[in-house]
C-alpha cells in the first residue's frame, strides 16, 4: 500500500444499503400518519412499500390520493418528517472490519456523498461514520445541486484537503452514472461495488463512466487495495 494513501467511498449503496434508509423513513412516517389519522400504522407501512416497489416516485402522493386525504400540507408535513428524521442504521459487520483495517493500515479515509445535507448528514450520525473518517464531504453543501457528481469540485477538495495526488488515491461508489467519471478524469483509482439491491442501475455504456475495476463484495476489494 505504499503508493496508496487514501480511500474515498460513496455512501448511499456503498457503505449501507440505501433501501434500509428508504424503510427507515417509511417506518418513521407511517407512525407520523397513524397520529394524524385513523389509519394503523402497520398498514400504513406496508402501503408504502408496495407504492415505492411500484414506483419510487412521489409515494406520499399517490397514498393521500389512495386514502382520500389529498391535502399538500400533509404531504409537505410527510416529506419533512422523512428527510429530517434521524434513521434506523447500522454497518454491517464486514463494513466495520474494512474502515478498521484501513484505519490500521494508516491510510485516510473520506466520503462524497450526494443528497440533501439534512438526510446525508443524519445517516452519517447514526452509522457513526464521523468515528472512521477523516474527512466527509456533501456536495450539496458546497453551494448546491450543480455540485453533486459527476461535478470533481468535490473530489479536488477532498484531494487537496489530504494533500496528495489523485494516482495515491481510490474512489469507490456504485452507480456508474455519476460516481466514476470525475475521478476517472483526475487520475484516481476507481472501483465499482457490485450491489444487486443498489437503486440505481449499474450498467452504463460510456467508457469514462466506468470504474477501472469491479468487486463482487468487500472481500474482494480489501483483496486488491492489499496488492496496492
Amino acid at each position: 500500500m505504499q503508493s496508496l494513501k487514501a480511500v474515498i467511498f460513496d455512501l448511499d449503496d456503498t457503505l449501507y444499503q440505501e433501501e434500509e434508509y428508504v424503510k427507515s423513513g417509511f417506518l418513521h412516517v407511517s407512525r407520523f400518519i397513524s397520529e394524524e389519522t385513523s389509519l394503523d400504522k402497520n398498514y400504513v407501512f406496508e402501503q408504502f412499500l408496495e407504492l415505492f416497489k411500484e414506483d419510487k416516485n412521489e409515494v406520499f402522493k399517490r397514498f393521500l390520493d389512495i386514502h382520500n386525504l389529498q391535502s399538500s400540507q400533509l404531504e409537505t408535513q410527510m416529506i419533512y418528517e422523512y428527510r429530517f428524521h434521524l434513521p434506523l442504521l447500522t454497518l454491517a459487520p464486514e463494513n466495520v472490519e474494512l474502515l478498521e483495517w484501513l484505519r490500521e493500515k494508516g491510510l485516510f479515509i473520506g466520503i462524497i456523498t450526494d443528497g440533501r445535507p439534512e438526510g446525508q448528514r443524519n445517516k452519517i450520525e447514526a452509522l457513526l461514520l464521523n468515528k472512521y473518517c477523516d474527512h466527509i464531504i456533501v456536495t450539496d453543501e458546497l453551494g448546491g445541486i450543480e455540485f453533486r457528481k459527476p461535478n470533481d469540485v468535490a473530489f479536488t477538495n477532498m484531494l487537496r484537503h489530504f494533500n496528495i495526488k489523485p494516482e495515491e488515491s481510490v474512489y469507490i461508489g456504485d452507480n456508474p452514472a455519476k460516481d466514476f467519471v470525475a475521478g476517472n478524469k483526475l487520475g484516481m483509482h476507481t472501483i465499482m461495488l457490485k450491489n444487486e439491491k443498489s437503486i440505481h442501475p449499474q450498467v452504463v455504456e460510456d467508457l469514462s463512466f466506468q470504474a477501472k475495476i469491479s468487486v463482487k463484495d468487500l472481500y474482494e476489494l480489501k483483496h486488491i487495495l492489499e496488492s496496492w
